[in-house]
């Protein structure tokens, strides 16, 4: 008897490892990226225009492994911009308002499950005469 109960509790013991681990893999594994500057509606100096991001969860690599990652970036329409660092110049930006779309993206070119996005619109000032 008392080795039939010993399995059970060896059972249960099993069980709950193989119910928690997934919840807490997963929150470990989503990734975050914010941009601190430049911040939303700023009205920054042209015309080049310094981007630079935080990223968390991830190594931003251009190796492929199963936490590297790379940050997409487009302003306004242009084509978009691949970069493995947390920060990136934009040169010759015109004056005027302008939106800039941050992605995080897997190093093998896959979203992230949710994506993980977000975006800032700022203004270039019209340089002093």
């Amino acid at each position: 008897m008392r080795r039939i109960l010993e399995r059970m509790v060896f059972l249960l013991v099993m069980a709950s490892l193989f119910l928690v681990a997934p919840a807490e893999t997963s929150q470990e594994r989503q990734p975050q990226i914010s941009v601190l500057s430049p911040v939303q509606d700023a009205q920054v100096a042209g015309p080049n225009v310094q981007v630079r991001m935080e990223v968390e969860g991830v190594t931003l690599s251009p190796r492929r492994s199963r936490m590297g990652a790379y940050v997409l970036l487009r302003l306004d329409n242009a084509p978009p911009v691949k970069t493995f660092t947390d920060n990136f110049t934009y040169k010759g930006v015109s004056a005027g308002s302008h939106t800039l779309r941050v992605e995080l993206r897997r190093n093998d070119d896959t979203s992230f499950d949710p994506p993980v996005r977000t975006q800032v619109r700022f203004t270039v000032r019209t340089p002093a005469p």
